[in-house]
């Protein structure tokens, strides 16, 4: 695999001409160590700050963590019970993830958005609160994706969007249309062939690190320790329009990704 470039973190106009003009990922070594929840957040703090709040998990099924035509298995759970389960030793089949501007917005208060994303007139986020060694699909997003990596270590997976033939995704009509069934790390080539040879990307992410993904570029995200972590996407333009029109084909279809 071919590592992504790691970097000090640039300027905004040099980012985004060497890197999202270019569809180009690239790890912005150290860009949010400044952040309070790179110096706050542990599973103590939230036990505490939030413990009696009740948030959505997906539950892993069968060893899948959605299912093709419904999507992603969703579940609600305390906070505090949930860092109870990643104690050393408990069994933990679940993984906390959510939109922060639906669920916990008091988030916010603890992040700072970066410039590179400031001035957008489309922007949403997603917190990934994990255990060790849990694993996200094979999957890629329509918006541009500055991923923070507030607590652990987390070790990504690239595919270039232009070879998205290779991953055999599911189906548009089917309940995860920007999903591939494929684990990148551990491909099936027998039942994936077009996945063969595919040239795959690595990142390897650290606290305070900020990771650029870019819009459509397929990726897999893989917890080494214990990881708190935030997309933050963002669209300018006219596919400001088409962002909005993806959500509400999602609201409109029920699909839960």
């Amino acid at each position: 695999m071919t590592p992504v470039e790691r970097i000090d973190p640039p300027s905004v106009a040099e980012f985004q001409t060497r890197y999202v003009k270019a569809s180009q990922p690239v790890i912005l070594r150290g860009a949010i160590r400044d952040w309070p929840a790179v110096r706050r957040w542990s599973g103590d703090y939230f036990a505490e700050r939030y413990g009696d709040r009740e948030v959505p998990v997906a539950r892993v099924r069968d060893g899948a963590l959605y299912e093709a035509a419904s999507g992603v298995h969703f579940e609600t759970i305390r906070i505090a019970d949930y860092v109870d389960l990643l104690a050393p030793g408990k069994p933990n089949d679940r993984f906390m993830f959510f939109r922060i501007h639906e669920v916990l917005p008091d988030l916010f208060d603890d992040i700072v958005r970066p410039p590179y994303c400031s001035d957008v007139r489309w922007f949403r986020s997603r917190f990934w609160f994990a255990g060790p060694d849990t694993k996200s699909p094979l999957h890629r997003d329509l918006p541009e994706n500055l991923y923070a990596q507030v607590v652990g270590h987390k070790t990504f997976v690239m595919l270039d969007k232009r070879l998205t033939r290779m991953v055999h995704r599911h189906s548009f009509l089917s309940g995860v249309p920007n999903f591939s069934p494929i684990d990148a790390e551990a491909p099936d080539l027998t039942r994936y062939p077009r996945f063969r040879d595919a040239p795959l990307m690595v990142a390897h992410l650290e606290p305070g690190d900020l990771f650029y993904i870019p819009s459509f570029w397929w990726h897999q995200g893989h917890s080494q320790d214990t990881s708190m972590s935030l997309s933050l996407w963002w669209t300018r333009g006219l596919m400001v329009n088409v962002a909005k029109a993806a959500e509400q084909f999602a609201r409109v279809r029920k699909i839960r990704i």
